[in-house]
């Protein structure tokens, strides 16, 4: 039966703890992968989360880290190069929306989110990277949003921070595909997950997303972990500078 298969291959998930980063490790690890994944808070639920996956036979190690700590991912990355000897795949997920006007935003919080959701990802990506060449091999498959195209309902510094993904997303595949690392980025829209619910706090407003959705139904974190799995399979060897929109067709067509 046809399939993916990871096995044998090593995965670093940044954000892998809740929502669609959950997901996304919960599906390399059924895949066959072995995945180190990030967190910030919850101890309790993430050793619920591994020993999950542990029970259907995966492999996942949690290892907590704010992401925007540019010199903890570097040390992150090295124990995993001591222990593993490469690093074949990275997601960075690690993302904040908080709704609220330009006039509203501060200096201070746009520096902060800005670094949420996008200087995190530069961080894991340039502490990956050397070792990435060096093997002649690597998948990156960022977790944008769909606010890049449509400008999202929340907050400026998240859509320029996601936005900022593509860019760093069009230099690598420039400067990196003829050394073997493929890169690619895929925004979620409209994904159901906990924080869409607090945004979307009750059944009739949750009932009003979905009927704007053309395929009927909010999307889910397994959705997006599908994607990513197969991007990073050997079914996605071809694919590489792409940005890739999942959203049921909202967006151009709400």
């Amino acid at each position: 039966m046809l399939g993916i298969d990871l096995r044998e291959r090593i995965a670093l998930v940044v954000g892998g703890s809740r929502g669609i980063g959950r997901a996304v490790t919960e599906t390399l690890a059924q895949a066959g992968a072995v995945v180190i994944f990030t967190y910030k808070h919850r101890r309790s639920e993430i050793d619920k989360l591994v020993a999950q996956i542990q029970e259907k036979g995966g492999q996942a190690t949690a290892v907590q880290l704010d992401a925007c700590d540019a010199v903890g991912t570097a040390s992150l990355v090295e124990r995993m190069i001591q222990q593993y000897g490469k690093i074949d795949f990275l997601i960075p997920n690690v993302g904040q929306n908080e709704e609220r006007p330009v006039e509203a935003i501060t200096d201070e919080e746009w520096r902060r989110f800005i670094d949420i959701n996008l200087t995190s990802a530069f961080n894991c990506v340039r502490a990956v990277l050397c070792h990435m060449v060096k093997a002649k091999y690597g998948k990156i498959v960022f977790i944008g949003s769909s606010a890049v195209y449509s400008g999202g309902g929340g907050a400026i510094d998240y859509a320029a921070g996601k936005g900022g993904m593509m860019g760093m997303v069009a230099y690598l595949s420039k400067e990196y595909t003829r050394k073997g690392i493929v890169t690619n980025i895929v925004h979620p829209c409209v994904i159901d997950t906990d924080l869409l619910r607090k945004r979307y706090s009750d059944e009739a407003a949750r009932a009003k997303l979905v009927a704007s959705i053309p395929v009927g139904r909010l999307g889910t974190p397994g959705d997006i972990a599908g994607l990513v799995a197969f991007l990073v399979s050997s079914f996605g060897d071809y694919i590489c500078a792409q940005s890739i929109l999942l959203d049921g067709g909202r967006t151009l067509f709400r």
